[in-house]
């Protein structure tokens, strides 16, 4: 079980006794989350497709998961650079 609690994007109120984090960080900490879903979708849609009796419905759901998530990492990237341009010009 881990110590801590990983920032959630969109979390504007600190848990019980954690110092609040930077929006930039947040989002870095989502970021690297959804890229390792994506990553780990990908690797089961190949994995499945390479089956001799795959279950074609299956990868179809997995594939829309995959798209969905690579919209959300679009945003959070945006995110990212909104959160960057304002540290640059603060």
């Amino acid at each position: 079980m881990r110590s801590h609690k990983l920032p959630v994007y969109g979390e504007t109120e600190p848990a019980s006794g954690q110092r609040t984090q930077p929006a930039a960080e947040a989002l870095a900490w989502r970021y690297a989350d959804l890229t390792q879903q994506h990553h780990d979708l990908d690797y089961m849609i190949c994995a499945l497709s390479e089956q001799a009796t795959c279950d074609e419905l299956l990868v179809a759901r997995l594939k829309k998961r995959k798209l969905h998530l690579k919209d959300e990492i679009a945003r959070v990237e945006g995110g990212l650079r909104a959160a960057e341009g304002a540290t640059v010009s603060a």
